[in-house]
């Protein structure tokens, strides 16, 4: 992708023999890949949002910040009736403001009665810092859509760091940076490469800078290996400081402020434990490396 866009800069569209733009092919077989629908016996998704918010309904709103153009976390909230402050508005059409992610869903009867905010529980915040397969920009404006055949995301190219000071991208860059300023926050990082610089530049600038940030990052790794009888296969390489190069030194140690898991999301989620109120799993069958 990012060889079609820079060619196409230089020389002009590229286009097959029926005069089919190649580059729109390219982004279309990125936009069906991610169509995904949740399998009905998959309830990782699920689970790790219900997980997250078993805490005390005064606490601040989980937030959950994703790069992949997938609706996987909405279809799990929505099969738990959950509420997403996602930046749209609750009316049809769903159009994107950013001003949307200062509102919350509160009891109006029961706030009257305290005279003080009582904050309803099943309630996540979700930014998509690279948009999401049921956006759609039209005259200017986001709109949130069942279906689109022109998603508006941030395809993987060498401009994807310039594209994400745009609109909608540039307001929950913003929020993300606001968030882990603030005392006390935690990081969950899964399924991430690092390889995003405008993220990457925020996270370490984070834990070198705000000593009340604590970064738990879930990592998993494969290298090719050669038995006694020449053959190739993969295995398990651990953590190592290949996979997290910011955060692991060549010699196995991590900052003070970081505690790096090597799992798969799946076995992540089912080992994350609930909030003290709830059932608690005091067992860890993780390999993890702690300062």
């Amino acid at each position: 992708m990012s060889f079609t866009i820079l060619y196409e800069k230089l020389n002009g569209e590229i286009q097959d023999k029926e005069g089919n733009s190649l580059r729109c092919k390219l982004e279309k077989k990125i936009a069906d890949a991610c169509r995904l629908i949740l399998d009905e016996n998959n309830r990782h998704h699920q689970d790790f949002i219900r997980k997250l918010t078993a805490r005390k309904p005064t606490e601040p709103r989980v937030q959950l910040y994703t790069t992949n153009y997938d609706t996987l976390f909405e279809q799990a909230a929505q099969r738990m009736n959950y509420t997403i402050i996602d930046g749209f508005s609750f009316s049809y059409p769903r159009i994107f403001n950013g001003i949307n992610f200062d509102h919350d869903v509160v009891y109006r009867e029961r706030t009257r009665i305290k005279n003080e905010e009582s904050f309803i529980p099943n309630v996540i915040q979700l930014f998509k810092l690279h948009g999401s397969i049921d956006w759609e920009k039209i005259d200017g404006k986001i709109y949130q859509k069942e279906t689109t055949d022109q998603p508006c995301i941030i395809y993987p190219a060498s401009e994807k760091y310039e594209s994400s000071y745009e609109q909608p991208y540039f307001e929950m860059m913003s929020h993300l940076q606001s968030t882990l300023r603030k005392e006390g926050t935690l990081l969950i990082v899964a399924g991430f490469g690092f390889q995003d610089k405008h993220i990457q530049n925020v996270i370490k600038e984070t834990v070198l800078q705000n000593p009340n940030f604590h970064l738990l990052v879930v990592c998993f790794g494969m290298k090719k290996v050669v038995d006694e009888g020449k053959n190739e296969k993969w295995e398990e390489s651990g953590i190592t400081h290949e996979l997290v190069p910011d955060f692991i030194s060549e010699d196995g140690n991590v900052a003070q402020n970081i505690t790096v898991l090597f799992s798969k999301f799946k076995a992540f989620v089912e080992k994350y434990p609930y909030n003290n109120s709830y059932e608690i799993d005091n067992t860890n069958t993780y390999e993890a490396i702690r300062p």
